[in-house]
């Protein structure tokens, strides 16, 4: 495990958003944000961590057909769809791969900004207390809101890569625990295809986000822009 890493029965994804260098050489602030897998096999004890953690609410960002019926212990649950159902945008990624990578980041930002705008107004509007995010793997979906919060927060280009690449690391205990394969091999063949690493196509999905540009675009209310630029205000804007 690393330091970020959260010991949590029933995951095996799971880290704090905090304590990554930030260009200005101070770093992420701890107990902000968590990202995840699914929570489905987490336990009674588990949940209890999380409370212990600060977590008060849970964004979980899969499809409606993903979700199966949780008890959130205590802890508030939202519902807040990231892929959406445009078939004209998702079909060309799901024909070739890329949607398993951060090969569709950007795309997705310009093509269907509505659906961050909204997981970015559920974080915005959640109750004083941590917010923990997650998809199916905590690898994605999780990864394209990851960037997006730590974009806001200038961490450095090596720090998110950093981050981003643990989830190839953590592959083998989340595919034991949950009985599922990630599809290492999957991803790092149409990477490959396309000229990629996972290093690679992360960095450049990080380093073209430019966060008030698109706040612009996608007219994201000033409440939503204050809450991501200062972390819920755990820094100062």
């Amino acid at each position: 495990m690393t330091p970020r890493d959260l010991d949590v029965e029933g995951l095996a994804n799971a880290r704090d958003l905090g304590g990554l260098e930030r260009n200005d050489g101070s770093v992420t602030p701890t107990g902000v944000f968590y990202r995840s897998e699914m929570l489905d096999r987490v336990t009674s004890d588990g949940w209890r961590v999380l409370r212990d953690l600060g977590v008060r609410t849970v964004v979980d960002l899969r499809r409606p057909e993903e979700r199966t019926a949780a008890d959130g212990n205590g802890i508030d649950l939202i519902a807040a769809d990231l892929d959406g159902d445009d078939e004209q945008f998702w079909a060309p990624y799901e024909a070739d791969g890329r949607w398993g990578t951060p090969l569709y980041y950007l795309p997705h930002l310009a093509g269907i900004p509505g659906r961050m705008r909204a997981v970015l107004d559920a974080i915005a509007a959640a109750p004083d207390g941590a917010v923990l995010f997650h998809c199916a793997a905590g690898w994605d979906r999780t990864g394209l809101v990851s960037a997006m919060l730590l974009r806001a927060l200038d961490v450095t280009p090596d720090a998110a890569v950093t981050d981003y690449l643990r989830s190839f690391e953590t592959a083998p205990a989340m595919e034991a625990l949950h009985g599922r394969s990630s599809h290492v091999q999957q991803r790092l063949g149409v990477l490959s295809s396309h000229g990629h690493t996972p290093e690679s196509a992360f960095r450049t999905a990080y380093t073209g986000l430019d966060v008030d540009a698109w706040f612009a675009t996608a007219e994201v209310a000033p409440t939503t822009r204050v809450a991501v630029r200062t972390w819920r205000g755990a820094v100062s804007s």
